[in-house]
């Protein structure tokens, strides 16, 4: 373990729920900042409440595994002794986020605005669907509808139906530009010494991701079509059957292609007028995929692997979730990790795929319970035991750690 973390010294006060927000938090409590989660009071909602849950427990797996390295202290915001107690740790940090509907934030009295106030160099970042500004803006909005509008879906699916990508990718994109934009921030407060705020929109983060959708059509004026899992551009680039499963294929070059052409026991393939170039494939692409499909149902997904990966071509099964999890793979890259919970025991949740070359970042805390830290973060900031009884008595906080069950 290095003696400086990438983060080390930098303290975030999180409100975000669901998705995006949590994952930005994760990544930043991975590289070793602090995270003060604040959740509402009352009964589980939002990730907390999604099933399945850990057995025995009330603890969503959705919000485990999104949630490593923070502490949670639960504050019914519409007490103004729980705005005090908010602002008591924004004075002290360097990063709020939020992914409340625009406008939301400010209603609770912690916009921008009234952070800066308390903190004149905060940096601020707020998430949504559509963005603080625009059209758009006041609209209700999640993942599946960033997709939708970002264009995503017009691209993903088949010629008859558009398909919603299979994870919240516009939610992962969104927590990934959050970060970036953490990032840049801080370091550009430490050349001016200003905070900011940042500006996510789902929307904005999908539309950036259509790969050459948008300049094909600004510059040729191509429509993109839905295709499966087909490369517009270039082919063999697909999922194709062998016996007994599914795999992915790129051999979109004439070298890979010629590889792969005698790989089949077919070189010929390789010079024929009509394969013997991309443009030439995407001409006849059904005749094409049809004569791979014919050659991999005489061989199981195992043995098209070893035979395309011998012959140099790029090729990979298609993993089910439980498949990749017992991947050697995964195992080596230290991409499954695990985490003692403290009511649902032991936790297995995905690693971080930034590998530092200082050391391994990961979070040490495991995810929370709701309200864990609750007492431990009021002692820190000052006040009693008397304080804490009489703000749980009065709704001002929720009872978490305080009176739950361990």
């Amino acid at each position: 373990m290095a003696k400086t973390k990438i983060l080390e010294g930098i303290k975030v006060v999180d409100f975000t729920r669901v998705y995006t927000g949590p994952f930005a938090g994760q990544i930043l409590a991975d590289m070793g900042a602090e995270i003060i989660k604040i959740e509402d009071t009352g009964p589980n909602t939002n990730e907390r409440s999604w099933p399945p849950f850990a057995p025995g427990t009330e603890e969503s797996t959705y919000f485990i595994g999104l949630n490593r390295g923070k502490k949670s202290i639960e504050l019914n915001l519409k007490y103004e002794k729980a705005r005090e107690i908010a602002f008591k740790f924004i004075a002290e940090a360097d990063v709020v986020m939020e992914n409340f509907a625009p406008g939301v934030a400010d209603k609770l009295g912690i916009g921008y605005a009234a952070c800066k106030a308390v903190k004149p160099d905060i940096i601020y970042t707020s998430t949504s669907a559509f963005g603080q500004y625009g059209p758009l803006s006041r609209l209700p909005g999640y993942d599946m509808l960033a997709q939708a509008m970002g264009g995503l879906m017009s691209i993903t699916g088949y010629p008859d139906m558009p398909l919603r990508v299979g994870s919240s990718i516009g939610d992962v994109i969104a927590g990934l530009y959050c970060c970036i934009g953490i990032l840049g921030a801080l370091h550009y407060r430490s050349l001016t010494g200003e905070g900011q705020h940042i500006d996510i929109a789902l929307v904005d983060c999908i539309f950036t991701c259509l790969e050459n959708a948008v300049p094909a059509y600004t510059i040729c004026g191509r429509v993109p079509q839905r295709m499966g899992s087909r490369h517009p551009d270039g082919g063999p680039y697909d999922v194709y059957v062998c016996k007994d499963g599914f795999v992915g294929v790129v051999a979109s070059n004439e070298k890979l292609w010629g590889n792969m052409c005698r790989a089949m026991g077919r070189p010929e393939l390789a010079t024929d007028p009509k394969f013997n170039s991309n443009a030439a494939r995407l001409e006849n692409i059904e005749e094409m995929t049809a004569i791979i499909n014919d050659w991999m149902a005489n061989y199981t997904m195992d043995e098209v692997v070893k035979i395309l990966r011998d012959a140099r071509v790029a090729v990979a099964p298609i993993l089910d979730v439980p498949q990749i999890v017992e991947s050697e793979n995964t195992k080596a890259r230290n991409m499954l990790v695990e985490y003692e919970h403290a009511t649902a025991g032991k936790v297995k949740v995905p690693g971080n795929p930034i590998k530092f070359g200082a050391y391994e970042a990961i979070a040490e805390l495991p995810p929370p319970f709701k309200g864990q830290h609750t007492k431990e973060l009021l002692l820190q900031l000052g006040y009693s035991e008397a304080d804490i009884e009489q703000m749980l008595k009065d709704g001002v906080i929720g009872d978490g750690f305080i009176t739950r069950k361990k």
